[in-house]
């Protein structure tokens, strides 16, 4: 079982932060492990597709869309079986974003926990600060560095 958690502070209101986060179609721009997404259905605030992870993982997920207060995926299918919970909270013309993460790994992916876990963790710290950068208009110099996703470690074979 993984479980992270990761939260961040930003100076937009809460509408501001929901119309990012809320364009899940968006999502590989924030959480570098995703490839690709293709939607399956849509109803009301249900979204079904299938999200790549990698070189060749696919994962299916269900997202529900709960408007100006978070996001719940349940991932379904694949490498990765649990719940991923995007938060927002207001604070006056400040939010605060927090993921929760509680995973399942099977297979491969299961053998490398421990790598997993802390390529996840950075991930969703990435992906916080990615939003933070866009909604504040301001950008940190990128760190130039080799980077390996954490959806490869299943092809690793050390």
């Amino acid at each position: 079982m993984v479980e992270i958690d990761a939260k961040i502070q930003i100076n937009a209101t809460q509408e501001k932060v929901w119309k990012i986060i809320s364009k899940i179609d968006n999502d590989p721009t924030y959480w570098k492990g995703i490839t690709r997404i293709r939607n399956i259905s849509k109803e009301q605030n249900v979204v079904t597709r299938y999200v790549f992870l990698g070189k060749d993982n696919k994962c299916q997920q269900r997202v529900i869309l709960f408007p100006k207060e978070g996001l719940h995926i349940k991932w379904l299918k694949g490498p990765i079986i649990g719940i991923k919970d995007i938060l927002l909270s207001a604070h006056g013309n400040t939010t605060t974003l927090e993921i929760q993460m509680n995973y399942t790994l099977s297979g491969v992916v299961g053998l490398f926990s421990k790598n997993t876990t802390k390529e996840l963790q950075s991930e969703a710290d990435l992906a916080l600060q990615l939003i933070k950068e866009e909604l504040e208009g301001t950008q940190q110099n990128p760190v130039l560095e080799e980077r390996r996703l954490w959806a490869d470690l299943i092809h690793d074979k050390k």
